[in-house]
C-alpha cells in the first residue's frame, strides 16, 4: 500500500480563514497574514515564521503588516535577543472593523440622497431610491446592534 502524502493541519484552515476575509474585503496576501497571526500557536509570528509559512515576498509581508498596524489590528514587538520584527495580533478589535463597515453605510446613504437630488431621470431615481432606502434601514438597525454590542462587553 503506498504511503499517504503528509498534510500540513494548518493549511486547510489558513486557506479558510484568509477566503473568508477575502471575501469580506480584504486584499488576498493582507487576508493570508492575518490568518497566519490568528492560527498562530504562541504570541504571534516573525517576519521569517511568515515567509515560510506563506510563501510570499518580504514586500509583501511588509506591506500587509504596514496596513494591519495601520488600521490598528496587528502590532509589532520585539523578542529579546533577537532583531527580527514580531507581529502580534491586538485583542478587542473585531467590534471596530465591523463598526467601520457599518459606518460606512451611513456614508452610501448620504451619497444616495445627494445624487437622488439631483438626478431628474425616473428609473435612475427609482434605483437611488430603492438604495437610499436599503442603506438608510440598516443604518438605523445596526446603531442599536453596535450600541448593544458595547454595553454586553462593557459589563
Amino acid at each position: 500500500m503506498a504511503e499517504q502524502p503528509m498534510v500540513d493541519q494548518r493549511g486547510e484552515p489558513l486557506e479558510r480563514l484568509s477566503g473568508l476575509l477575502e471575501a469580506v474585503g480584504f486584499p488576498h496576501v493582507i487576508a493570508r497574514v492575518y490568518a497566519a497571526l490568528t492560527l498562530a500557536e504562541g504570541e504571534g509570528l516573525a517576519t521569517s515564521e511568515l515567509l515560510d509559512q506563506l510563501g510570499v515576498s518580504k514586500a509583501s509581508i511588509s506591506n500587509a503588516m504596514q496596513f494591519l498596524v495601520g488600521v490598528e489590528l496587528v502590532e509589532r514587538y520585539r523578542v529579546p535577543g533577537t532583531r527580527e520584527a514580531h507581529y502580534r495580533m491586538l485583542k478587542g478589535r473585531w467590534g471596530d472593523v465591523l463598526a467601520r463597515k457599518i459606518a460606512a453605510t451611513g456614508h452610501i446613504r448620504r451619497i444616495a440622497a445627494e445624487v437622488l437630488e439631483s438626478t431628474t431621470s425616473v428609473k435612475a431615481r427609482e434605483r437611488l431610491q430603492e438604495m437610499h432606502d436599503v442603506y438608510a434601514f440598516f443604518e438605523e438597525e445596526f446603531d442599536g446592534v453596535i450600541q448593544r454590542f458595547n454595553e454586553r462587553n462593557a459589563s
